[in-house]
Parts: C-alpha cells; structure tokens; sequence
C-alpha cells in the first residue's frame, strides 16, 4: 500500500495490530501501535485499555474479553484472572467465549482447581457452557499424564451438563460392524445439527483423539466415518483423478489422522509387488522377499487373477491390520 502511495488508515492500522496480536508477535504490534500515532492517528477504543482510561473512555464487555483471551493466549493465567475479576468489578457479565478464554488458560497450565472455579462462576452467572467448554475439557483430558488429573477432568466434564458428555460416556462397545457405534454417532449429530461447523468439527476431533488414545479405536473409526459422511471435514477426503486420492491430515489431530487414514486405506484397494508385463517373474526372489516382509507386518495379502507378483489387501481385513500399533506408527512417517 505504501509504496503505491496509497495511505493506511485507522482501519488498516487495527486489522494489521489484530493480524500480529493473533499471531503473538506482540513487539510487532507495538510498532504499529507507535506508527499510527507517528501518522498523526489518534487510536480508537479497539487498542489499548490504558490509552482508553487514559480518554476517559468507559471498557465495554468486548474489551475485557478481548484482554482476558489475549493474556490467556500469552500464557500469563493469573493476568488473564485479573483482568476477568476487574470486568465483574466493573459491574460488567462475561460471555461464554470470555469465560472459556480463562478456562483455557488455567487448563493448559494443568491448574485445575482454577478451571473448577471458572466453572462454577459460569453457571453462578447463569451462564451455559456451550460445546467449546466441552471441547477444552476433553482435549485436555486427553492430554494428561497423571490417572488424578484425568479424574480431575472427567469431574469438570461433568459439570457441565452438557450433551456432549452424556454422548460419550453413553457410547457403546463396537459391535462386529461398528454399526451400533454408527448410529450413536449419527444420532448425537442430529442433536448438534444447530451448531457452526467449526465448533462440531473441533468436538469430533476431540472426540475421535480421546477414543484413538483411550485404546477405543474401532470406536474411534466409527465416529469418523459418521463426521466424514456428514461433511464435518469438509474437503478432508477427495478423489482428484483416477486411483489418485488426497486426504487432508493436518486440521486433525494426531489420534485423528491415524484414524481418519486408516479408514481411508481401508476403503481403498491396496496393491503392492508388480504388473503382468515386468520382466520381474512371479516366483522370484523378489517375489519371496516381499511375501516374508508381509509376513513380519502380519498381514497376509493374497494374490489375486493368477497373478502370482501382485499381493492385494482389502476391507476389513485390512482395516484391522492398519489398526495395530506398529503399523499405526508408519501411517504419519
């Protein structure tokens, strides 16, 4: 814009400051915090809370949200906390999102005494935890290391009340076809069917995350092809031409994307040794390496049409065998 000659305004300066804010180069927003001023721009309302006492200018709610995700996200909870005690002292109600902004802060610090009384204000306020409270709980349920700070969570999560949680505690054992699981799925997306996409995107994945890592992975593949099917990630499974297909692994998370691949392959015909015409024959060498290299990841592909160099693995069959752990490990590599 500059060297077109072209001026940045107010408007510009604040989406450039919010871009570099997100983005925590928080020296970088300073700078431009310093430039408007040095363009002869006096800062609206939207920057910073001192220049706003400073007006005499009154914070509104969206202010203090605003401060409290923002030290959330820095990593500074007890900032985060004061800020979010100086709104109520202020005679101001927290939303949701501000509320969830300090939970999560105080749940990825593993403070979880903290993120205990964060709820109870919520539902002090009359305030309902809405599917991204769950989705928090859930992540960082899956990410603790200790049995107590799991315990912790379960508790939390059921604070909540919310239909998330009787979704999974209710979720059964997968049958022999996983359709049971299947229809549980279903059954909960139709009940979600009024949240944004982005929110039931981030529960599904939080969902399927905690099933792959708690050892429920039949469960976990049965989530995913429901979210799969109801279009939760969209674009994340696309044929682009002849027997050449893309998955999108990296809005997942990791128990996510082994699951989401494995289901994939196992949907797909999986070929390995040659063709008819190579001048490599079927009862060569080559032929024996590749059977026993097969034999060792235990699975026993067949041959198929009489041709004795191709081995071809398919549905359920391998859909299991890209479900053990050792195979799992080579899904991401």
């Amino acid at each position: 814009m500059v060297s077109l000659r072209c001026v940045p305004n107010l408007v510009t300066y604040n989406i450039m400051i919010a871009l570099q804010a997100k983005a925590t180069n928080y020296q970088s927003a300073l700078k431009l915090y310093s430039d408007i001023k040095n363009a002869g721009f006096q800062p609206d309302k939207k920057l910073f809370f001192e220049e706003m006492k400073r007006k005499n200018w009154v914070p509104d709610e969206p202010v203090y949200g605003h401060l409290v995700d923002l030290w959330g996200k820095a990593g500074n909870a007890d900032k985060a906390r004061i800020w979010f005690q100086a709104m109520l002292d202020a005679g101001l109600c927290p939303n949701v999102p501000t509320c969830n902004s300090l939970l999560s802060a105080f749940l990825r610090a593993h403070r979880f005494p903290d993120a205990y009384e964060v709820l109870q204000s919520m539902l002090a306020l009359g305030l309902q935890p809405s599917l991204q409270t769950y989705t928090l709980l859930l992540s960082c349920c899956t990410d603790t290391r200790t049995h107590g700070d799991m315990m912790f969570c379960g508790e939390l999560m059921t604070i909540t009340g919310h239909a998330a949680h009787a979704f999974l505690v209710s979720m059964p054992a997968a049958g022999l076809d996983g359709q049971n699981v299947r229809d549980h799925a279903s059954n909960f997306m139709d009940l979600m069917h009024s949240e944004d996409r982005e929110s039931k995107r981030g529960l599904v994945d939080a969902v399927i995350d905690f099933l792959h890592k708690s050892g429920l992975k039949a469960e976990a593949s049965s989530v995913w092809e429901v979210a799969s099917q109801r279009n939760v990630y969209p674009d994340a499974l696309r044929e682009k031409s002849s027997c050449y297909w893309l998955i999108n692994l990296y809005v997942m998370s990791d128990g996510t994307a082994v699951t989401a691949l494995s289901r994939t392959l196992a949907w797909i015909d999986i070929v390995t040794g040659w063709g008819r015409r190579s001048r490599v024959t079927g009862t060569s060498l080559v032929r024996q390496s590749v059977q026993e290299l097969l034999h060792i990841f235990g699975f026993r592909f067949f041959t198929e049409n009489g041709n004795s160099g191709c081995f071809v693995g398919r549905g359920e069959a391998l859909s299991r065998w890209l479900l053990q752990s050792y195979v799992e490990r080579m899904h991401l590599l």
